[in-house]
């Protein structure tokens, strides 16, 4: 190193110098020219390897670090230019020149395979051109989607109007049904009727209950399409479902001299838990179709279980499979495309009379919504087969969705006359409500609208208010609203009543402040027992004996001489009450009978309050012999 500082400061020359001539210029001119292109060659790869780091997308970045090792290779060349001006490592360059060489070769290669797929790359005019047609695309799926939007509004608003003249024309198809068969049951309760006479009354009440049945079927299609319509599962007793069900279906099928067959499985749950409702709507018609369509041979009601799936601290899961098959007049590959659809109708043109094409368009839509498919199979004039499969809850608690037992026909009630107000603005549902409440005891005052019904009720201050809620002048929503606002009235027990069967117009009148709602047609019992609730009655029936059933009042009044039982039968009792189990309730009762005489009287009025399904006075009762907590 210090010769070569020396030779450089004395401007000496090694024999390579002889290239030069011994020219001291034309040497510093091939030294400061090989210097200068070196760094300049060094420099490109520093700005590839910047370029790379930055755009990682690029597709060519090897034969960039390939053109780069190249460049580095060139300019190293043009270092050892210089060095061997005062050195003479020949070796050394040859081989050097002869790695570029090597690098060069490839590189060139790779540059003919690559230049093929740059020129594929769109030129500026071209990605410009792209570019304009990508934003009138946009600008046209704006449009579309602008289109869509205001036809999706259209839709709803169609679908909301839809829904509107249903819910109205249900209120106009119910109203002369609520009369219809309010008067019906008026008719077989209190007159004396020949046995003609009955007879027929019975055929009006069951064309109008057909009647009502297929106005609540265009109702239930509606409500499902404009998913209205929800499930309310429950506990209930399969073994009695399934026997309900075949029952309805069996009297048919022998009126057709049919054979009608039930095959259940040994390992069905005793209880399950589902939508029994809708789940005995879609087999009845399933079964129904089936009778409706065999002429000859038999149907079969087919119920299993697939499987059950035990999950960690809950209840089995059971899949289980119903399947209706008969020997009918079968269907088409063509008519199996459109059975499901609504208002269509297969089979003989005789029998197409006999419904509305709906039945089998609802039972698909309630099995959607339970979470299956329904399946069919079916040969021309061989029969058809349907089924689907659920899962369903096992429940071992479904005594406690039991139903409050027959006691008789209510003949009157005990204490004191009580007075109910009726709100209608059809005399007829009045005239319904009137016959029903005055022959067994009642004093019944109308109004035609609310605003009438303000007035009655400052008049009158009735024990109980029944309204519609679609009325002239103010009505039910408005009426409810301002009677809550006096506040002698706010505990006034108020039941809204109306045909419509919108689950909406149920919640609006709750929230406006009614107690409960009743859905017209009114049912009797129904009724009934939402006034032996809001008012405590105790019912007097005609099948009781003249020995009167103590009163509510003289329970309360003589419980110094009732001894209740210890503070767990107690405390079991409250949970027995507040899940509803009356079976489980009345049990424990005759378990604690045996005991005590004073004990004995506790398990009688127990007994009592919950054979007449009395629960908020049982659930009272029992607390009062706790401690308060």
């Amino acid at each position: 190193m210090l010769t070569l500082l020396k030779d450089f400061y004395l401007i000496g020359f090694i024999p390579h110098g002889h290239c030069y001539l011994w020219q001291t210029g034309l040497v510093w001119l091939n030294i400061i020219g090989d210097a200068t292109i070196a760094l300049a060659y060094y420099s490109i790869p520093c700005l590839l390897v910047y370029f790379i780091s930055r755009r990682k997308d690029v597709p060519f970045n090897g034969v960039f670090l390939l053109f780069g090792a190249f460049i580095i290779a060139c300019g190293t060349g043009h270092l050892m230019d210089i060095w061997t001006l005062w050195y003479p490592d020949y070796w050394i360059a040859a081989g050097l020149k002869a790695f570029t060489a090597l690098i060069s070769i490839y590189t060139a290669f790779a540059l003919v395979y690559l230049i093929p797929l740059a020129l594929k790359i769109p030129s500026p005019a071209q990605l410009e051109a792209a570019n304009q047609a990508l934003k009138s695309e946009i600008v046209e799926r704006k449009r579309i989607e602008q289109e869509l939007r205001i036809a999706e509004e259209i839709a709803t608003n169609s679908s909301q109007a839809k829904s509107e003249f249903l819910a109205n024309m249900s209120h106009e198809l119910r109203t002369p049904l609520n009369g219809i068969l309010g008067y019906t049951q008026i008719l077989q309760r209190t007159e004396s009727l020949t046995e003609k006479g009955y007879k027929g009354v019975e055929i009006i009440q069951q064309c109008g209950s057909h009647l009502l049945t297929l106005i609540n079927d265009v109702l239930d299609l509606a409500k499902i399409e404009a998913r209205k319509l929800e499930l309310n599962p429950i506990d209930f007793y399969f073994p009695a479902f399934i026997d309900s069900v075949t029952e309805i279906c069996r009297i048919r099928a022998e009126q057709k001299v049919i054979g009608f067959h039930v095959q259940l499985s040994a390992d069905l749950p005793v209880g399950i838990r589902a939508d029994d409702k809708r789940l005995r709507q879609v087999l009845i018609n399933l079964l129904g179709n089936a009778i409706k369509f065999t002429e000859k041979g038999s149907v079969i009601f087919k119920v299993e279980v697939k499987a059950t799936q035990e999950e960690f601290q809950q209840l089995p899961i059971h899949k289980i499979r119903f399947e209706v098959t008969d020997t009918g007049v079968g269907m088409n590959p063509e008519q199996l495309q459109k059975i499901f659809l609504p208002f269509e109708q297969v089979g003989e043109q005789k029998l197409q009379f006999e419904g509305t094409g709906l039945g089998l368009a609802i039972t698909h839509k309630f099995i959607t919504l339970m979470g299956s498919q329904i399946e069919v199979k079916s040969e021309l004039g061989q029969g058809s087969s349907f089924w689907f499969d659920l899962e369903l809850p096992e429940a071992k608690d479904w005594a406690k969705a039991s139903r409050a037992i027959r006691q008789g026909t209510v003949v009157g009630y005990e204490g004191k006359k009580r007075t109910i107000l009726v709100v209608d603005d059809k005399w007829q549902n009045r005239s319904v409500v009137i016959n029903l409440l005055e022959p067994i005891g009642f004093v019944v005052i109308e109004a035609s609208n609310g605003k009438e019904a303000l007035a009655q009720v400052s008049a009158y201050q009735p024990d109980l208010v029944i309204t519609d809620l679609m009325m002239p002048v103010m009505n039910g929503f408005e009426f409810i609203t301002q009677l809550r606002q006096f506040s002698q009235f706010e505990k006034t027990t108020v039941i809204a009543s109306s045909a419509s069967v919108f689950e909406t117009d149920q919640y609006k009148s709750i929230d406006a402040g009614a107690n409960a709602f009743l859905p017209k047609p009114i049912d009797a019992e129904m009724l009934l027992e939402l006034l032996r609730k809001y008012l405590l009655l105790e019912w007097v029936y005609d099948n009781t004996s003249n020995d009167k059933i103590t009163s509510i009042k003289g329970i309360t009044d003589n419980q110094e001489d009732i001894i209740p039982p210890n503070q767990e039968v107690l405390h079991k009792l409250l949970e027995l009450v507040r899940d509803g189990d009356i079976e489980g309730i009345i049990e424990i009762a005759n378990q604690i009978s045996i005991l005590d005489e004073k004990i004995n009287k506790f398990a009688q009025q127990i007994t009592h309050f919950a054979s007449n399904f009395q629960v908020k006075l049982l659930e009272e009762f029992v607390q009062k012999y706790l401690p308060l907590t």
